[in-house]
């Protein structure tokens, strides 16, 4: 398998895992009802607007969010947008059939269902754990998934050429990728 082959299906498989959970995540997910804990709660009815703000909590099934903040915008026709804030908003999902967990982190968190693109901006990170212990491994400043497409981007901040700030985890603050080598499966 090709390094570029190996990239597309690392960063596949982390991505559908949060935005696509009939493939990756757990099937069980989708029949779970969605619980949400925050330290306040509003809801506008007219605007189609709800925030959750202080120490958000989202589960559902397997999947949960962190965040400071969470507003949920719902569209004439239904199809909802999610943005969380946080420093950092963190998400976790277990994958199908395995035992693998999907986890990220950044600064903001987008999901628009319609468009069906996940954006994680500022300082983003995400990782395969696999038994418990880290996998592979994106991170960079924007993190972009495109789902009806099957495109993702990995930059740093605003485009490709901008620079970014170093971190204790990414000291370059360039965009990197970490992937494990295939285990060889014994008879």
């Amino acid at each position: 398998m090709s390094q570029a082959t190996r990239i597309k299906t690392l960063c596949l498989s982390l991505m559908l895992g949060l935005v696509s959970p009939s493939l990756f995540a757990e099937r069980a997910d989708r029949t779970k009802p969605m619980t949400v804990e925050a330290d306040h709660f509003v809801h506008d009815e007219a605007r189609r607007i709800t925030k959750f703000q202080g120490k958000v909590i989202l589960s559902k099934g397997s999947l949960q969010i962190r965040a400071d903040e969470l507003e949920v915008i719902e569209d004439q026709e239904g199809y909802q947008s999610a943005t969380a804030l946080g420093k950092p908003v963190e998400f976790r999902q277990k994958r199908e059939a395995v035992n693998e967990m999907i986890e990220g982190q950044a600064r903001k968190l987008f999901y628009s269902a319609r468009d069906e693109i996940v954006r994680l901006e500022d300082a983003a990170e995400m990782r395969r754990v696999v038994e418990g212990k880290a996998a592979d491994l994106m991170q960079g400043e924007l993190i972009v998934y495109d789902s009806r497409k099957e495109r993702y981007e990995v930059n740093r901040a605003g485009s490709p050429a901008s620079s970014t700030s170093a971190q204790a985890s990414n000291p370059s603050g360039r965009v990197r990728v970490v992937i494990q080598p295939k285990v060889e499966s014994k008879p």
